[in-house]
């Protein structure tokens, strides 16, 4: 049986200039994905939502690889049944109202978008199992 594809929205963050890495983090970490699972459509279209976080010490970690680094604080991936599902959350202007008002706290506009599926090649039990027999 094949797996569901959802699609991907990845919302790549900047913070703003006056709030500290350790603001910016913890804030996106705790109320403001409270003010998103407060909105009833986000609650009911999103699949899955997941936070990737970017620290200064890993950003310049990443440049020791001698190639060009996004300067991005963060990713905020989500993922929907459908481009209409998303559509839907954000033209939702409870949404647009709460949620907008919360990122002017912390994140710089303009949020870069990027629409995408996931394709798991190798699932998590495969490479534990591969790392076991290779031992």
């Amino acid at each position: 049986m094949e797996d569901k594809q959802y699609l991907k929205i990845s919302l790549f963050l900047k913070k703003q200039p006056h709030v500290s890495d350790e603001f910016f983090h913890k804030h996106w970490e705790t109320q403001h994905v409270d003010v998103a699972l407060r909105n009833k459509t986000f609650a009911a279209k999103a699949r899955k939502y997941n936070q990737v976080h970017i620290t200064p010490e890993l950003r310049e970690q990443a440049k020791a690889f001698g190639v060009p680094v996004m300067e991005y604080d963060g990713i905020a991936e989500v993922w929907f049944d459908s481009l209409e599902d998303w559509k839907e959350v954000v033209s939702d202007p409870a949404f647009v109202k709460e949620v907008g008002a919360d990122e002017q706290l912390f994140i710089l506009a303009p949020i870069h978008v990027q629409l995408s599926y996931d394709k798991l090649v190798i699932p998590e039990n495969k490479v534990a199992q591969r790392n076991v027999t290779e031992a």
